[in-house]
């Protein structure tokens, strides 16, 4: 398993890191399970954790670069797509592509994570002071 840390850039006009970060993560979730299979029972609408750092406020999406994610045969990129502006088309194109030749099957969750997006391991999050120190008394 290897665990890396995505900071959610606040690169779309009037969302938040917090808000790309919720909604990357719900169209995450919507590869395995889309809207047209979605009930109102459902218990989450989320695939990863998300961390906030305690003094910047923005927020990054943990994964596990090794996890295979089970992609739905009707799933649609078209919302996940336009959460990505800074991601060359050529790139998106290729995403598109591999998600399409891949409906009902699973591909790896670090096929997701675009070359522009800054990468962090565990301790790497830690020194950018992503974990608060424990107050100790």
């Amino acid at each position: 398993m290897s665990t890396v840390y995505l900071p959610v850039e606040e690169t779309i006009e009037n969302m938040t890191s917090a808000e790309r970060a919720e909604a990357i993560d719900r169209e995450v979730w919507r590869l395995r399970r889309p809207l047209s299979v979605q009930s109102p029972n459902d218990i989450t609408q989320f695939y990863y954790p998300r961390i906030t750092h305690p003094e910047t406020g923005q927020v990054a999406i943990v994964g596990d670069t090794d996890e295979q994610v089970r992609i739905h045969q009707d799933v649609d990129l078209t919302a996940m797509i336009a959460l990505m502006p800074e991601v060359p088309q050529v790139e998106k194109d290729q995403l598109v592509a591999y998600i399409n030749a891949n409906r009902g099957g699973t591909v790896a969750f670090s096929t997701f994570i675009p070359s522009s997006s800054t990468q962090l391991t565990q301790a790497e999050a830690d020194a950018a002071g992503w974990f608060p120190a424990d107050d100790l008394v």
